[in-house]
């Protein structure tokens, strides 16, 4: 009895097996697709043989090498290393409690709406990217082979309840973003998704999918993706702010590759503040010489009062923008020299303990 309930316990995957790329059973030309498609027949699942949208089995679809930071090792050597690292949301699951601030608890919008929003989709590998959005970007992790490989997630997946959890919302997030033939063949356009996926494979597959995942109490997917899409400017402010003494310059993701990037986006509202003071400033000389304002002694007082405030304000913003530089370039700085120190050192030690082992 136990071994039963054990059994039926077990984790699967949240869909059933299909061969990954599906085998044709005639030809693979557009044309006996095309025929095949207007007699009705939506058993062929035709893909094009070319050197960008070839199909590709689980392991094929594989990066070459992985690693956090400056570890690096070969995909196929360690895959459940590379699925550990690549379906990460640890950083996105410790704020969770504050991703209101971010985002509402609802489901994605189809790929369409965004297009029609006017976001462009900018790729994203990082799995706690995904589905985030800032100014009119929206970071997408485009669909592996390997997440649709029965087999691939029975070996390497459905072990472990927290990749199968973050497995199971990458999937879902999919479901919500194509909809529609008009998503489907925006993402195809988009390179998100592998090419054999016709429109037919993923109704089929959707069909499948909501059977073994319950889309709307969402308790068999990552805490994650109770939330669709957020914005990454507010999960920047919550990490600065509650993880204050170790990511208050960098954030969540720090976007900035040069300091004029970083001053446009945070300083422009000073232009606009600046632009405001002078017009004030100028009606107010024009004032000081026209009758009756010229002998009115409350408008001079006002006058004299706004003019030194107009002063310390412009001098007290460019202090605070030279000392934001300041402790920005010496934080990059002492950074890059720690980081460049034990780089070095990681590196003999790794180098050291290859030569000790050769010569053992």
């Amino acid at each position: 009895m136990a071994e039963n309930e054990k059994t039926d316990l077990a984790l699967r995957p949240p869909f059933t097996a299909r061969p990954i790329p599906p085998k044709p059973s005639l030809p693979r030309s557009l044309s006996q697709s095309t025929v095949s498609a207007s007699n009705g027949d939506t058993s062929q699942q035709p893909t094009l043989d070319s050197a960008s949208n070839l199909p590709l089995t689980p392991l094929d679809s594989l990066p070459t090498i992985a690693g956090k930071n400056n570890n690096c090792y070969l995909a196929n050597d360690d895959i459940k290393s590379f699925l550990e690292y690549d379906l990460d949301l640890t950083r996105l699951n410790r704020i969770h409690g504050h991703l209101w601030m971010a985002g509402r608890p609802m489901r994605a919008r189809p790929l369409h709406r965004y297009k029609m929003e006017g976001f462009e989709v900018v790729y994203a590998q990082n799995h706690d990217l995904h589905l985030l959005k800032f100014s009119n970007k929206l970071m997408l992790k485009p669909l592996p082979e390997w997440m649709l490989g029965y087999e691939f997630w029975q070996q390497w997946i459905c072990d472990n309840p927290y990749l199968h959890g973050a497995a199971c919302g990458f999937l879902l997030s999919y479901v919500w973003l194509l909809t529609t033939p008009v998503d489907h063949k925006m993402a195809h356009e988009m390179n998100l998704l592998p090419s054999f996926i016709t429109w037919h494979w993923w109704k089929e597959f959707v069909t499948d999918f909501v059977k073994h995942v319950d889309v709307n109490a969402l308790d068999q997917v990552n805490k994650r993706y109770h939330f669709g899409d957020l914005r990454l400017g507010r999960i920047n402010s919550i990490y600065r702010i509650r993880y204050a003494h170790t990511h208050f310059v960098r954030g969540y993701l720090y976007g900035y590759n040069r300091y004029v990037a970083f001053f446009q986006r945070k300083f422009s509202w000073v232009l606009v503040v600046f632009v405001f003071f002078s017009l004030v400033l100028s009606a107010m000389q024009v004032g000081a010489g026209v009758d009756p304002l010229q002998g009115n002694d409350l408008f001079r007082r006002t006058c004299y009062g706004f003019v030194v405030f107009s002063i310390v304000s412009v001098a007290a913003v460019l202090a605070l923008i030279a000392f934001i530089f300041c402790v920005i370039f010496f934080f990059n700085m002492v950074s890059a020299i720690m980081h460049a120190k034990n780089t070095r050192r990681l590196r003999k030690r790794k180098a050291l303990e290859r030569k000790n082992k050769k010569d053992a």
